[in-house]
């Protein structure tokens, strides 16, 4: 009953953060398999009638995830060296050199034959004293363990952190426009004030000519000089483009120009497209 009550919470969950545009969040979760069939369909409806840029987001995440659970999971087995087994022994506290040790396989092969039994028996009578409860070499492990731990907690929380694209196409004032683009194709503009960002997906731009680059300009509100977002070539703007930009308080809008390979230190006109944030 109690798993029962779980499941049927967790999918009102769901319905609450779709009913508020919030899916990234869920990729993870699409990636790792933990929903159930009526949840990845209910996710599936959602994107299907999403912002292009909110559904191009989603795969992204969800890709990225994908390839860190690939990437985890993609171990290469090989044949540890001989006697490291007794290296790694021999760095913990009160462990000498001398102080040789079996290997794990020869202590799982049974009852020793040779001469010598005596020894080995002294040996790990000495080494079980050395890890008895509140030992130097218990809390050393215990130590380590602890740290591995706490380094995977927070690359994974790292990873998790939502980044400035789902920031602004969560964000509860968000705003979105479609602008043709004179050389081809289309600029989704997706901006939140709440943010002070705005996230820009270019779709089907034709590869600018030969030679030349395409330039994203930000507009300043003062009419200053414009500012440089970056260059794209016919390869960034194969397929889809996007670019999220900070701070958009202080201009106008984006400007796109075609410009010598490399780029300009100022826009080449005419422009190709002029992208307002007022939406």
């Amino acid at each position: 009953m109690q798993d029962r009550d779980r499941n049927r919470q967790f999918a009102e969950d769901l319905e609450t953060d779709l009913s508020r545009g919030h899916v990234v969040e869920w990729a993870e979760l699409y990636a790792l398999d933990a929903l159930s069939d009526d949840e990845r369909t209910t996710i599936d409806g959602f994107l299907l009638t999403a912002e292009p840029a909110v559904s191009l987001t989603f795969d992204e995440r969800l890709r990225t995830a994908r390839e860190t659970i690939t990437s985890a999971y993609a171990i290469d087995e090989a044949e540890p060296p001989a006697g490291l087994f007794n290296k790694i022994l021999i760095q913990l506290p009160g462990v000498s050199e001398g102080d040789e040790r079996p290997s794990p396989s020869s202590e799982s092969s049974g009852p020793v034959q040779e001469p010598g039994l005596d020894d080995l028996t002294r040996r790990r009578e000495a080494r079980a004293e050395r890890r008895r409860p509140g030992s130097v070499t218990q809390w050393l492990v215990a130590g380590a363990a602890a740290v591995v731990l706490a380094v995977g907690a927070v690359t994974i929380a790292q990873n998790l952190q939502p980044s400035l694209e789902e920031e602004v196409l969560q964000a509860s004032d968000l705003r979105t426009n479609e602008f043709v683009l004179a050389p081809g194709g289309t600029a989704d503009l997706a901006v939140s004030r709440e943010e002070n960002a705005a996230v820009l997906t270019l779709t089907g731009v034709p590869a600018p000519p030969e030679g030349s680059v395409y330039q994203m300009w930000r507009l300043p509100t003062d009419g200053s000089a414009p500012v440089s977002v970056g260059t794209m070539t016919a390869e960034d703007v194969a397929g889809s483009k996007v670019t999220a930009v900070q701070g958009i308080d202080q201009f106008t809008g984006l400007a796109l120009t075609v410009e010598p390979a490399g780029g300009s230190p100022a826009p080449t006109l005419p422009l190709v497209a002029e992208i307002p944030f007022q939406v």
